[in-house]
């Protein structure tokens, strides 16, 4: 019987040593041993992934990708990467070094001693036989006796003098303050001019980012618009309804649910309510905005192929003049109305010098209609008025400056939403479609919103333009 009981704990043990989810499974006992853990697909695979890096780094290997995890909050994440996987990397490779970050200091040191009481239990001295150094083991840094060591800081914090095989970036952002510019910034640029140069060995080491969306330029979307060829980006959200990434995790979704122990229909009904709707898309689905759109809902929209016949062309232009694309473009929409409906025939979105923007407002209008009946609205901001001035000036359009907007922008969308929920908006078929939609649909959570103001630019004139025609008859 002994004999037996014996090769049962060496079978487990190899088990631990061997398979990252195993041990996940041993290691959340001792953090809380009367919770058993729910098990899920997510889990296997996720752990499986990160298991597979943290051997190849051991190996010397050089990386292709660092790793983005987005994933609904309350999906043992944190167990998952920041807290129990130094644990297991030591077991084969005590050596590895650890950083890992949160929006919260507490958060971020909250784990770092999770860590450590993983490493110092009983159980895994026992079975591991792995060390903590008495002169170096406080709650923000310990180290191991084979110099490996794990430290933790908050989004901002100082790390100086240190560098790692491995960091975590685990909600970089607190997810109420996500709206904020200041607080989304303040992640991004701790990122590139901090965490981002401490990887001891560039070509081989990696970070783990894992997160749930929370605003369409948070540090996933900075990164996947600026570095997308340096991360694989892995996308588990609450229902088959969001963005999974890769496509074919969905074959692991049942009744469209990832995780329908935790998750059921009923929890996430209440989740979309508690969290309104740009929480829950951002949050639950990892999209940051709702999929049938925030304020303008994809569902405003009707495409059709071809508009109809003698309508007249007109054109408003939200202009930045510059070529940088990390600033605003310049947007230009064409519309047409006939019967009370707008016609959209076309909408584009340029970074472009002054100079090159007015010859391409020339072949945008041309291209797009443009008659001796139609006119080309430009919002007088900026370079506006002289782009009047010189348009008519060198190229006879017809160029009128528009009066300038007297409210925010939210506000703006909100008068020209009856128009829109009744319809009347029609886009004519084109590549431009899903790029413009998409914009209209993440508003106010999108990167840039120049189209949007094209649109409301457009609504709210020809609004006036008929209110005043009904008050003439």
């Amino acid at each position: 019987m002994q004999k037996t009981e014996n090769l049962l704990q060496e079978v487990e043990k190899q088990d631990c040593i061997k398979y990252y989810d195993d041990f996940l499974l041993k290691a959340c006992r001792i953090l809380n041993p009367y919770e058993t853990i729910v098990q899920n697909w997510h889990i296997n695979y996720i752990c499986n992934r990160l298991q597979k890096e943290i051997e190849r780094i051991g190996r010397g290997e050089k990386r292709t990708k660092h790793i983005i995890i987005n994933i609904p909050p309350r999906s043992l994440k944190s167990l998952m990467a920041s807290v129990c996987l130094p644990a297991w990397a030591w077991i084969n490779y005590p050596e590895l070094k650890f950083i890992s970050t949160s929006y919260s200091e507490s958060l971020s040191l909250e784990h770092n001693v999770m860590t450590r009481r993983i490493v110092e239990s009983e159980w895994y001295q026992k079975n591991f036989n792995l060390k903590i150094t008495t002169d170096q083991n406080t709650k923000h840094y310990f180290e191991n006796i084979h110099s490996g060591y794990r430290m933790c800081s908050s989004t901002g914090g100082s790390i100086t003098g240190k560098g790692a095989n491995i960091i975590f970036i685990d909600d970089p952002t607190d997810p109420q303050r996500a709206f904020s510019e200041v607080e989304r910034d303040k992640s991004i640029r701790y990122f590139a001019q901090t965490l981002s140069t401490r990887l001891n060995r560039p070509d081989i080491d990696m970070f783990f980012i894992i997160m749930q969306r929370l605003h369409e330029n948070d540090l996933t979307g900075w990164l996947i618009a600026n570095m997308p060829d340096a991360f694989e980006v892995i996308s588990i959200p609450a229902t088959s309804e969001g963005n999974i990434i890769p496509s074919d995790l969905i074959r692991f979704y049942k009744d469209g649910l990832f995780f329908p122990d935790r998750f059921s229909k009923e929890v996430v009904s209440n989740l979309r309510l508690s969290l309104g709707m740009y929480g829950y898309s951002g949050q639950m689905e990892q999209q940051p905005a709702p999929v049938e759109g925030g304020m303008i809902k994809k569902t405003y929209f009707k495409i059709i192929d071809s508009a109809p016949q003698q309508i007249n062309w007109n054109y408003t232009i939200d202009g930045a003049y510059t070529e940088n694309e990390k600033n605003d473009p310049t947007a230009i929409l064409a519309y047409g109305m006939k019967d009370g409906n707008m016609y959209i025939c076309n909408v584009e979105s340029v970074w472009m010098e002054f100079p090159d923007l007015m010859k391409e407002v020339v072949r945008f209008t041309q291209w797009n209609g443009y008659s001796n009946r139609s006119r080309i609205f430009i919002e007088p901001k900026a370079s506006g008025l002289p782009a009047v001035q010189i348009l008519k000036r060198e190229t006879m359009l017809n160029v009128i400056a528009d009066k300038p907007p007297t409210t925010d922008k939210i506000t703006r969308v909100n008068a020209c939403l009856p128009f829109l929920e009744s319809g009347r908006v029609i886009l004519i078929r084109g590549a431009w479609n899903d790029s413009f939609i998409h914009q209209c649909c993440t508003f106010p959570n999108a990167t840039h919103d120049d189209e949007v103001d094209c649109l409301t630019m457009a609504i709210s004139r020809e609004q006036t333009n008929s209110q005043i025609i009904s008050v003439a008859l």
